[in-house]
């Protein structure tokens, strides 16, 4: 495959296509970086970069690997940029003013981490300036667009970081996300955006530590979800130099969980459910809806009255105020130069007291306590990643309440500790694109990223503007620290005790039956209903049961809290394997019903149910 043939008719960087075309010798990472910097030149002035590396030092990189030999570096040869308000060494930093710029002289752990995965960089991206907007119009460097219609905004604030991946100038992007730029981009021009939960990966590359540290976190565009996990799972983990970063990321499991067959779904209810007339963007989120019923979820809507208090607290709030603890040396020095709608953004941060911000921060306690219930019932939150998409004109005349109208199902999203993948969902009839966000608790990205992965692959979309279908998915391996155990009554998925498997991080693995060596009982007088899966002598019949996976601590203390006469033991397969799962003391069966001919607990519950 010359440069000239992948350029023309694969188009896509996604890692997929790259990593097997690297080791077939199809291609090459000269190749590769060669076809972007043609790419680049053939774009002219899109606005996409702060500071592009050089295709010559950029093709002397690729080079070095190819010399060296693909060693198994997870990302040998992989093109990435980097949005321009993290910390590159040697490179320059502006935050998008060109006033303050300074050479950078670290990268901090996650950047650092790319490198040491044989990733080249092909540059640092524009973006809104000091990461204040949803809208990319905010720079000195001109205003980003979408790859589909170059009257649209890109979204922002990191523009740059989202176009670069979208029109196939890198594979991924490293961008930040406060209050939805690693979000709202991704849904204007096609493309997946992963927000991990705050602590979960180090900000030591970002300028001065982050503008908003307490909930700002490192974000990842990506063409599939896969993608994006893969670059989170490498980036991501404990970082004891940055003090916002949280020990326990070392232990959350980031590639994502194959979805159960049975889920809950939640989506905000009645009037909530906002688009501002947009009546295209509220038909594709009735479809998207459809979708994840089609992928076995079960919609329940959800008061979101405590989701929109918390977005609004954001910038009407003090939070703006943390701002003030880096910039206000620098809206002071270069007052003058700062973008008008940012300087005017920035003059508020002073007017809040610290009985204000104490206020907020037990009101976002109260708030987050008022959800819990919420995550128990759902596996996921399922949003509009932004309520509509807007044309630069209209926010170059309306740029603060447009602004704030696009984050409202994501300024929330941070300051609840929460995590969320945002993919593509369809194009308006206009062919500007718009996408859904998958939101889940803090920690939980690997389910809420299979749920995001399953959905993204049957929307049957092409990757960003290009031809190339989403990839067949591969099985993922189990970390060493994970047990599986196969559940058979209430803890199967869609079932009432589902949640215990949940909470302790647990992750579905497959469905499977057991051999025809067992017998399934309805145990009378249980609450939630149950039944007993016993080893049966004579007379036994396949039964259907789900296997899990939980992290080792969550296995424990799972297993311990099983009631008697529940247990567990070692379960034979019709596949000839064994796992561990839920046995029942044989004397407990003794004049309950026997439900075996059902093949299963949830068909016997459907038929009592019908």
């Amino acid at each position: 495959m010359s440069k000239q043939d992948w350029s023309a008719a694969t188009g896509s960087l996604d890692l997929d296509t790259l990593t097997k075309a690297y080791a077939t010798g199809a291609l090459t990472p000269t190749m590769v970086i060669s076809a972007i910097y043609d790419r680049i030149a053939s774009r002219g002035d899109d606005h996409v970069w702060i500071h592009l590396v050089s295709r010559q030092d950029a093709l002397a990189a690729a080079t070095a690997l190819e010399a060296k030999g693909h060693d198994g570096q997870p990302l040998w040869g992989i093109p990435f940029s980097v949005k321009d308000c993290n910390d590159i060494v040697g490179l320059p930093t502006t935050n998008a003013l060109k006033e303050s710029a300074y050479i950078a002289t670290s990268s901090g752990q996650a950047i650092t981490r790319l490198f040491d995965a044989g990733a080249i960089l092909i540059g640092k991206t524009n973006m809104d300036q000091f990461g204040i907007g949803l809208v990319g119009m905010r720079t000195p460097y001109g205003a980003c667009s979408s790859v589909f219609d170059k009257r649209y905004i890109s979204g922002g604030s990191s523009s740059g970081s989202a176009v670069s991946v979208a029109a196939g100038l890198s594979s991924f992007s490293i961008a930040n996300d406060a209050a939805g730029s690693g979000r709202v981009p991704a849904s204007f021009n096609n493309i997946v955006g992963i927000k991990p939960t705050p602590g979960l990966i180090s900000n030591a590359c970002v300028s001065g530590g982050g503008c908003v540290k307490t909930i700002e976190t490192l974000a990842v565009f990506a063409l599939t979800v896969e993608d994006g996990m893969k670059v989170t799972d490498l980036i991501g983990g404990y970082d004891p130099t940055y003090p916002f970063s949280k020990p326990e990321a070392d232990a959350v499991p980031l590639m994502p969980a194959t979805p159960p067959p049975s889920f809950r779904f939640g989506i905000p209810k009645g009037e909530a459910l906002r688009f501002f007339g947009d009546t295209e963007a509220e038909r594709l989120f009735a479809e998207a809806v459809a979708r994840m019923q089609d992928l076995g979820g079960d919609v329940v809507e959800i008061d979101f009255a405590p989701f929109e208090e918390t977005q609004r607290i954001l910038y009407e709030g003090p939070w703006i105020s943390e701002r003030a603890l880096s910039l206000d040396a620098v809206l002071e020095k270069h007052r003058d130069a700062i973008h008008p709608v940012t300087r005017q953004i920035l003059s508020n941060s002073g007017k809040f007291t610290a009985l204000d911000t104490f206020a907020a921060i037990h009101r976002i306690a109260e708030l987050k306590r008022d959800t819990r219930s919420v995550w128990e019932d759902i596996a996921v939150l399922m949003v509009p990643t932004a309520p509509t998409i807007y044309t630069k004109d209209e926010i170059a005349a309306d740029p603060i309440s447009l602004n704030a109208k696009l984050g409202i199902y994501t300024n929330f999203v941070n300051l609840m500790g929460l995590c969320g993948i945002a993919v593509p969902n369809g194009f308006r009839n206009d062919g500007l694109p718009l996408g859904v966000t998958f939101l889940a608790p803090g920690f939980q990205e690997a389910k809420a990223a299979g749920i995001a992965a399953a959905f993204h692959r049957s929307t049957g979309l092409s990757l960003a503007m290009f031809d190339n279908p989403y990839p067949e998915a591969a099985a993922l391996p189990l970390g060493e620290d994970f047990r599986e155990i196969a559940v058979v009554g209430a803890h199967l998925s869609g079932m009432p005790l589902n949640h215990e498997l949940t909470t302790r991080g647990g992750i579905f693995r497959r469905a499977a039956k057991t051999t025809d060596a067992y017998r399934l009982y309805a145990l009378n007088g249980t609450a939630p209903p149950k039944p007993g899966l016993i080893r049966a002598a004579d007379g036994g019949a396949g039964i259907a049961v789900e296997v899990w996976a939980l992290p080792a601590a969550g296995f424990g203390d799972f297993i311990a809290r099983i009631p008697a006469p529940l247990g567990v033991g070692k379960l034979a397969l019709e596949d000839g394997s064994e796992v561990t799962g839920f046995l029942c003391e044989s004397t407990a069966v003794d004049g309950q019903p026997d439900i075996t001919a059902y093949g299963g607990w949830r068909a016997y519950r459907q038929s009592v149910a019908a």
